[in-house]
C-alpha cells in the first residue's frame, strides 16, 4: 500500500485566487486529506501556469520525480481541473496509473485511481476530463469572442506603438493615451522621411539625435524599428487583429495622406531601379541626387584627404563606366552662380504679390467650403446617432439592428474625421510651400550658402531636377515656377530699351519703355499680369506636389 504523497496545487489566474482556489486554500484541504488517510507527504509541488498551452515543463518535472520513486506515491490534487484540462495529458497519467508508479487522489471527487481500479472510476475519471476540457474550451471561446468585439469596437487589444501609452483608469479599465514626449518626435520623423532625401539609415541616426528611444528598454532605435513605425497604420487610425484592419478610438498623429507619402517613398521603386549605392556615415550634399549622364546610374560621394579635405562626385559602376570623377565644389560652381541670378525684380514682385494673394483668398474660399461641408456631413451623422438611440430605447429597434446602423454611422464620422484633418494639414502646407517658395526665389543663394549640408540638400531638391553628370559637366532643369523666375531675369534692358518679357505661350513680347523715377509699364500690363499669373499658378502647382 503506498504511503508516501506528493501535493499538486495549480493555478493559472488572479479570478481562481479570489473564488477560493488559492494555492493556500488548497495547500491546507490537501494535507488534512494526507492526515486522514495516513499518507506522508515528501513534495508540495506549487504550479502557476495554464494547463491548456504550451509544454508545461514544470508539471513534466512532477511527473519525472513520481517515476523516481520506488513503491510508487500518492498524487493528490484538489480536483481534476487543478490536474490537467486537456486530454493530450491523460494518456500520460494513465500510463504511469497503470504501471503502479502513482496513484491518483481527487479529493473534492472523492476519487482514488491506482492500477486495479473498477472500470465505474475510471469511466468518472474520463468524464471529469472531458469536462474540464470543455470548461477550457468553452472559456477559451468566451474570451475570444470578447477581444473580437474590443477590436471591433475601436479598443486596442495589445500594446499600442511607439508615440502612445497603455494606461489603466481609475475604474481599472484599460485605454491608450497619447505620449507627450515621443508623439511629437514620430510626427517628425514621418515629415523628414516624407521629403525623400533620407533612408531609413539617415532616419534612425537622426532618431538618435533627437533622443527617440524605445519605451521598454531606452535604447535607440534601430533600422528595423524605423522601418516598422514607418509602415504602423496604427498612426492614421488603423489597428490590425488577427490579420483584420479595425478602426480604433484613438488619438492619431499623422494624416492618411503623409503615411500614404511615406509608402510611396519606401515601396515605390520598381524592383530594376535599384540604388547602386551605400548610405554613408556623413552626408554629401549630392548624395541620391544625381546620376551618371552615360549610364545612368546613380553617382555617390566620397571624401579624399591630401593636404585638405575634398570631396568627389564618382559613378556607382565607376569601375566599367568611364565618366571621370568631379569635385564636389567644381559641381557646385554652376548651380551657385545660377541661385545669385535667380531672384525676382521689385516691379515683378509688385504684381506677383498682387495676383497671389487674390489666387490664396480663392483658395481660402474653397477649402472653408469643404471644411463647412465635411462638419456638416460629421454633424448630420451625429444627429442620427442620437435619434438611432432613441428608436432603441422606444423599441422600435433591435439592438443588433441598432449595432449595425451605429457602426455604420460611427465608420462613416472616422472617414470625415480622417478628412478634416488632411484639409487642416492641406492649409498648413499651402502656407509653408508658398513662404518656402517665395523666400527661395528672393535670395536663394544666400539661403543655400549658409544652410547644413541636409539643407542643401534639400534645397537642391526643391529647385532642380534631372541633375546629372558628363564628362566633369553637371546639368539639370529648374522646377517650376523657378524656371519662369529665372527667364524673366535673362535680360536686363536699360531704362530706355524697355523690358522684354516671355509671355506663357513663349513669344518674346515688348513692353512699352519705362519712364519716371519708379519705371512703370506705359500699358495696362497685360503682359506682365499674364507672366505673374502664370508664376503664381506654378507656384500653387509646385505647393501640390510637395503636398
Amino acid at each position: 500500500m503506498i504511503k508516501k504523497a506528493v501535493l499538486l496545487r495549480r493555478v493559472s489566474t488572479s479570478m481562481q485566487e479570489k473564488e477560493g482556489c488559492s494555492l493556500q486554500n488548497q495547500q491546507e484541504v490537501l494535507k488534512q486529506y494526507c492526515e486522514r488517510m495516513g499518507l506522508e507527504i515528501i513534495k508540495d509541488a506549487e504550479l502557476v501556469e495554464s494547463s491548456t498551452r504550451g509544454e508545461r515543463k514544470n508539471f513534466m518535472k512532477i511527473l519525472n520525480f513520481c517515476k523516481k520513486q520506488r513503491g510508487g506515491v500518492a498524487l493528490v490534487c484538489l480536483k481534476i481541473d487543478r490536474l490537467m484540462r486537456n486530454l493530450k495529458d491523460y494518456p500520460k497519467l494513465d500510463e504511469m496509473r497503470k504501471e503502479g508508479q502513482i496513484e491518483l487522489h481527487l479529493v473534492q471527487e472523492n476519487l482514488i485511481l491506482h492500477k486495479n481500479s473498477k472500470a465505474g472510476d475510471l469511466t468518472i475519471l474520463g468524464l471529469n476530463v472531458v469536462m474540464a476540457q470543455n470548461y477550457a474550451l468553452v472559456l477559451r471561446d468566451n474570451v475570444v469572442s470578447g477581444m473580437n468585439y474590443q477590436a471591433e469596437h475601436g479598443f486596442c487589444m495589445y500594446r499600442a506603438p511607439l508615440g502612445y501609452l497603455n494606461i489603466r483608469k481609475t475604474d481599472g479599465k484599460a485605454d491608450v493615451i497619447v505620449d507627450t514626449d515621443r508623439a511629437p518626435l514620430i510626427q517628425k520623423l514621418f515629415k523628414q522621411y516624407s521629403t525623400g532625401l533620407y533612408s531609413l539609415k539617415d532616419m534612425a541616426k537622426q532618431c538618435k539625435e533627437w533622443g527617440l528611444t524605445s519605451k521598454y528598454n531606452g535604447k535607440p532605435l534601430n533600422t528595423s524599428a524605423v522601418h516598422r513605425i514607418l509602415n504602423n497604420k496604427f498612426y492614421i487610425g488603423e489597428m490590425v487583429y488577427k490579420e483584420d484592419l479595425f478602426k480604433h478610438q484613438y488619438e492619431t498623429l499623422i494624416s492618411p495622406a503623409l503615411f500614404q507619402m511615406c509608402q510611396d517613398i519606401m515601396h515605390g521603386r520598381k524592383p530594376e531601379e535599384k540604388t547602386h549605392f551605400k548610405t554613408t556615415e556623413e552626408p554629401f550634399i549630392f548624395q541620391g541626387l544625381v546620376r551618371c549622364g552615360k549610364c545612368g546610374c546613380l553617382m555617390s560621394s566620397y571624401k579624399k584627404v591630401k593636404t585638405n579635405e575634398y570631396v568627389y562626385i564618382k559613378c556607382s559602376h565607376f569601375k566599367e563606366c568611364d565618366n571621370p570623377q568631379l569635385s564636389e565644389k567644381k559641381a557646385l560652381k554652376p548651380i551657385e552662380d545660377k541661385l545669385k541670378k535667380l531672384y525676382i525684380k521689385e516691379e515683378i514682385f509688385t504684381y506677383i504679390k498682387k495676383d497671389l494673394e487674390k489666387l490664396i483668398n480663392k483658395q481660402n474660399e474653397a477649402h472653408n467650403r469643404e471644411v463647412k461641408a465635411v462638419r456638416k456631413k460629421y454633424d448630420t451623422c451625429q444627429d442620427k446617432i442620437k435619434r438611432l438611440r432613441s428608436l432603441l430605447l422606444e423599441g422600435h429597434l433591435t439592438p443588433e439592428e441598432y449595432r449595425d446602423m451605429n457602426e455604420d454611422l460611427k465608420k462613416e464620422q472616422y472617414e470625415l474625421e480622417g478628412k478634416s484633418a488632411l484639409l487642416t494639414e492641406a492649409d498648413e502646407n499651402f502656407s509653408i510651400a508658398i513662404s518656402t517658395i517665395m523666400s527661395m526665389a528672393a535670395n536663394a543663394y544666400q539661403i543655400f550658402k549658409s544652410s547644413r549640408v541636409e539643407t542643401k540638400r534639400a534645397i537642391l531638391n526643391i529647385l532642380l531636377s534631372n541633375l546629372k553628370i558628363t564628362d566633369k559637366k553637371i546639368s539639370y532643369t529648374l522646377r517650376k515656377p523657378f524656371d519662369l523666375i529665372n527667364s524673366l531675369n535673362k535680360k536686363i534692358p536699360s531704362k530706355t530699351e524697355g523690358i522684354a518679357f516671355g509671355d506663357p505661350n513663349g513669344i518674346r513680347t515688348r513692353v512699352a519703355a519705362l519712364r519716371g523715377p519708379r519705371p512703370r509699364p506705359l500699358d495696362d500690363g497685360t503682359y506682365l499680369k499674364q507672366i505673374t499669373h502664370n508664376i503664381n499658378k506654378n507656384i500653387l502647382q509646385a505647393f501640390s506636389r510637395s503636398n
